[in-house]
């Protein structure tokens, strides 16, 4: 079941899709989506994935994997007699990634909270292990478990503010720099998840929408808050999705809506053009994104939320 009904019976949907979940993922780590049919798709970072791309399907799992990555100029290069490593493909290297499995239907999970994401609302879909740090926003400071099941109960009521990964190393090496250069190669083994925890909730999430609920109630008026998206600034481009965004072309930066609108049609009818008489790859498009400085990060806009 993906809903729940309310005590005065209205039905929600309650069940996290790929468009909540990405809100909170960290913007530079590898992802690797899959699919219930095994298939899988990887992406270096979650500004590769178009908006509209996954965003109904449901979340299955969260956890961390290695896959493959086309090599690419950012790539360190193997030394040729490096016997030690156990991964060897000319044209690819492995590299720890986020996992997300996505689903058509959703897991009878009960979700405790709406609108914004709870720690108890997404710790039935996190990995069984190996290695969690649990962060505490407020001052940052952190604590280490290495199954899911040793994550305390305390955390249960905080609510997301994000989901990432980094390396995973022992607290009690006080030469961290060398103990990671030892590793002939990086891998999900060698790293840990991070999921960091609020007293408050972000105010840039857009909610989970609703089945049943009165728009003109006070209830309705929480949960479609006013967020930061649509303040600016933003950012227009030639883009494409999976790959070197070093060749991305840069249009313009505007401040307003209405700007960013106009600018954006008269881009799209140049680039329009331009196809007609230069090489380009298929994949190319005209984007616009929004900077959110609140999280230092941004985010790929539809047209229609330029209206």
């Amino acid at each position: 079941m993906n809903s729940w009904v309310s005590k005065k019976g209205e039905q929600r949907i309650v069940a996290i899709q790929f468009k909540e979940i990405r809100q909170y993922l960290a913007r530079n780590a590898r992802l690797s989506i899959c699919f219930e049919d095994g298939y899988y798709q990887d992406y270096l970072m979650i500004s590769d994935i178009p908006t509209e791309k996954y965003k109904d399907l449901y979340v299955y799992g969260i956890g961390m994997i290695d896959v493959e990555f086309s090599k690419d100029i950012y790539t360190s290069p193997q030394n040729s007699d490096d016997t030690n490593s156990s991964i060897k493909i000319k044209e690819c290297t492995f590299e720890p990634a986020i996992e997300i499995v996505l689903h058509k239907i959703p897991r009878d999970i009960k979700r405790k909270a709406e609108g914004l994401l709870l720690f108890k609302d997404i710790k039935p879909y996190l990995q069984i292990g190996r290695n969690f740090a649990v962060v505490n926003r407020e001052d940052w400071s952190y604590k280490l478990y290495e199954w899911k099941r040793d994550i305390p109960d305390e955390y249960d009521d905080k609510f997301v503010f994000g989901i990432g990964m980094e390396d995973n190393f022992d607290e009690n090496d006080k030469d961290i720099i060398k103990a990671l250069e030892k590793r002939s190669y990086d891998s999900c083994m060698n790293k840990r998840m991070v999921i960091v925890l609020s007293d408050t909730g972000r105010t840039d999430i857009e909610n989970v929408k609703c089945e049943g609920v009165d728009s003109g109630s006070t209830e309705a008026a929480g949960l479609n808050k006013q967020t930061t998206y649509g303040k600016g600034p933003f950012f227009l481009l030639v883009t494409a999705d999976e790959w070197n965004h070093d060749d991305d072309q840069w249009l313009g930066i505007y401040v307003s809506k209405k700007e960013a609108k106009e600018a954006y049609d008269r881009a799209v009818a140049w680039w329009d053009e331009e196809r007609e008489h230069m090489h380009y790859s298929t994949s190319q498009r005209v984007a616009m994104f929004e900077y959110i400085a609140e999280d230092d990060r941004f985010r790929e806009v539809e047209r229609k939320e330029l209206d």
